[in-house]
């Protein structure tokens, strides 16, 4: 081995003495732009370029059908028309001299090893060295192995024995495409990196990673598009999940280069930097990924099944389903009865069940929608287990067996005015406990208490339930039962779209950290042991995001007849002022806070300040607002609440989304000098429910 070893060495020493003897012989071989040569130029507009290492041309272009077409006949030893593995590699090892032809032939070879087999060892005369890595890939590239392996079908032969030249201008097509791909994605990948080192000294700290998927939602979605990254401070899941992606990257050291960067991405997504062509060359990691999220599903790729009996009384749901984009799949041939099938029961629909059987294994809908009397037939479905998957029944029907089947998402919809199917909530309830963990969501509409006056601020609906047709309710219904993360967390997540852009951007820049809200404080220490309210300068950043809040109004009318937004808008602020209280915040808020999250931790389910949290408004008299401020431990104290105003929703502290709601509402009367005043505050909602008037509740939020 030592004398094979120095035997090597003494040739490679005399190639490098050859070399200095010829320098002018060699600089006429050696190609232009060898290195950067890439097969991917070959896929964009034709350049007219002489230069074949250039890349000047287009593969579907007649200059790149001749280059080739020329390196074809260049492997094509014997002529044949076809070329075999053993003149592929003879022709990848062929001195550049019998190549030269006299009219630019060389060029077209160099181009060829250059753009095929970059990343070889090459010799100082730009020859590909021979050694057991070289071999490997033409091997490899040539590839004559059983089609049954994935990386054979990609290949030059494709699993034969010889190639024609249509299969090798094929291939080096596929090969062109990936490698621009692969391209494009570097390009992206330097770009995100740049964008990630705000300081540009060329290496990332984790605070500036940590920083960059905060701030930025570019960043965020190429490196963890499934991870809501813009809480990443508030959110100890989002934090762990990109800490733990610095790591990886770093390998142990402290700041990620861009060869570090590069390395960990094209490891991940080798499919996409793979030298062999993929069957497609989008990148999982580009923002037009189908695994990058939205804020609602794609509504057009969905198929919606919906039983027809029952469905026509309300002609406005189905025209709202087909303005909302689904692919509609309408189940007529099925009866309607005229008692609104109150009676009716498995052994009358169970004639039909197979058929409906028959049409979901046809159509392979994504979802199935029933109200009223179909839902006899989506229950037929359940118990005969034709249908497992994301279902919606509009009016619960009667026939509902005591337990909902198990794993399937579903969606129940019911008011407690509903004069045909009656049902009591709490045995709603009950029954959608029995379904699969965090796999099903009650919606559920019902009076309100009476006011003083008599009146009531809320219906609950009935039959053919008016509720739903309002907020895009219907859709985002269907599209709770079909979210992967489940019907209920979806409907919580996608409830911030009722806000307008500008609030939900001012709410994302207070942030939902308790922990964060001191970043604000101006107190000694920043501990809020003395004075309480703070001043907020009129010209900074957190006034003007208070004020955005204060005035935002939401994506659509609200429930309330109130003032016009134009006079809301003309209302002066007269001063906002920052609570600081940190005998309330660390005897109270945080530790309830905490709660939450230990109690959704029992049920399965992650806390996500975002989701569980929420910027909402409290009005009352100046008085009772300084008492809250001041106390030392406490601030709010629901037992005690809602007892001065008739209780609609039960006992306990009231709160709104929009400020206007509190002022029309006169929830907030005027001091003498004028003026009124609310609080804006953060609070820890966990899961809401529909709040009644018997209800005893630490907390029912009014958020109208």
């Amino acid at each position: 081995m030592a004398n094979r070893r120095a035997a090597f060495a003494w040739a490679q020493n005399a190639k490098a003495k050859k070399a200095e003897k010829e320098p002018e012989r060699l600089a006429e071989r050696k190609p232009k732009n060898e290195a950067s040569s890439l097969l991917g130029h070959y896929i964009q507009l034709e350049k007219g370029d002489d230069d074949l290492s250039s890349a000047p041309g287009d593969l579907l272009g007649p200059r790149s059908q001749e280059a080739l077409l020329a390196i074809f006949k260049l492997i094509d030893a014997d002529g044949g028309g076809s070329i075999s593995k053993l003149e592929l590699i003879g022709a990848v090892y062929r001195p550049l001299d019998e190549d030269r032809d006299g009219d630019g032939q060389e060029k077209v070879t160099l181009w060829w090893r250059a753009s095929c087999f970059k990343g070889m060892a090459l010799d100082s005369a730009g020859q590909i060295s021979i050694n057991e890595y070289s071999f490997d890939v033409v091997d490899d590239i040539f590839d004559s192995g059983p089609l049954s392996e994935p990386s054979r079908k990609d290949s030059m032969a494709g699993g034969g024995t010889r190639v024609k030249y249509a299969d090798f201008s094929a291939y080096f097509r596929r090969v062109a495409a990936a490698c621009l791909a692969a391209e494009k994605e570097e390009a992206k990948m330097r770009e995100i990196f740049r964008l990630i080192d705000v300081d540009g000294d060329g290496s990332v700290s984790k605070l500036e990673l940590v920083a960059a998927m905060q701030n930025s939602t570019r960043a965020g979605s190429y490196l963890l598009p499934n991870v809501n990254t813009r809480n990443v401070l508030e959110n100890e899941t989002s934090y762990d999940i990109v800490c733990g992606l610095f790591d990886q990257i770093a390998s142990g050291r402290k700041r990620i280069s861009f060869q570090d960067f590069r390395n960990y991405l094209t490891t991940r997504f080798a499919d996409n930097f793979d030298r062999t062509p993929s069957v497609s060359s989008a990148s999982p990691l580009s923002s037009c990924s189908p695994t990058s999220t939205s804020e609602h599903a794609d509504r057009s790729t969905m198929k919606l099944m919906i039983l027809a009996p029952g469905f026509g009384q309300n002609p406005q749901q189905a025209s709202m389903l087909a303005q909302a984009g689904y692919q509609l799949l309408w189940f007529t041939d099925l009866p309607e009865y005229p008692d609104e099938g109150a009676r009716l029961t498995y052994q009358t629909v169970a004639p039909f069940l197979a058929k409906i059987r028959d049409e979901i294994q046809r159509l392979k809908p994504t979802a199935l929608l029933c109200a009223s009397q179909g839902g006899a037939y989506l229950v037929g479905l359940w118990q005969l287990g034709y249908w497992k998957g994301p279902s919606v029944m509009l009016n619960a029907h009667p026939s509902l067996p005591m337990r909902l089947p198990s794993a399937a998402p579903i969606v129940l919809a019911h008011g407690s005015n509903d004069e045909v199917y009656l049902w009591r909530r709490e045995d709603l309830e009950d029954l959608v406990c029995t379904a699969s963990p965090n796999r099903c969501l009650l919606y559920y509409t019902s009076n309100s208490g009476y006011l003083a006056s008599g009146s009531l601020t809320r219906l609950g609906d009935r039959h053919l339930m008016q509720s739903i047709l309002s907020n895009d309710c219907l859709p985002r219904l269907i599209d709770a039962a079909v979210s992967s993360i489940g019907p209920e967390l979806y409907m919580l997540q996608t409830w911030q779209s009722q806000l307008g852009e500008d609030r939900r951007e001012a709410q994302h820049w207070l942030g939902y950290s308790l922990e964060r809200l001191r970043r604000f404080w101006t107190s000694p220490g920043r501990r809020g042991r003395d004075e309480k309210l703070h001043s907020v300068p009129s010209n900074s950043e957190e006034y003007k995001k208070v004020a955005t809040i204060f005035r935002s109004e939401p994506t659509e009318a609200p429930a309330y007849m109130l003032s016009s937004q134009a006079s809301w808008e003309r209302l002066p602020i007269y001063k906002i002022e920052r609570v600081e209280n940190g005998g309330q915040m660390e005897g109270s808020a945080i530790p309830y806070r905490d709660g939450v999250r230990a109690s959704l931790k029992q049920q399965g389910v992650d806390f996500d300040p975002s989701i569980h949290s929420c910027w909402t408004f409290h009005g009352a008299d100046h008085d009772a607002l300084m008492s809250i401020v001041r106390d030392p431990v406490v601030g709010f104290q629901p037992l005690i609440s809602g007892s001065r105003n008739s209780p609609v929703w039960g006992s306990g502290t009231y709160f709104a989304r929009d400020a206007k709601y509190v002022a029309d509402g006169q929830f907030c009367p005027r001091r003498s000098d004028g003026l009124r005043c609310m609080l804006l505050c953060l609070v820890t909602m966990g899961i809401p429910c529909l709040g009644d008037p018997q209800q005893k509740a630490d907390e029912c939020g009014g958020l109208e």
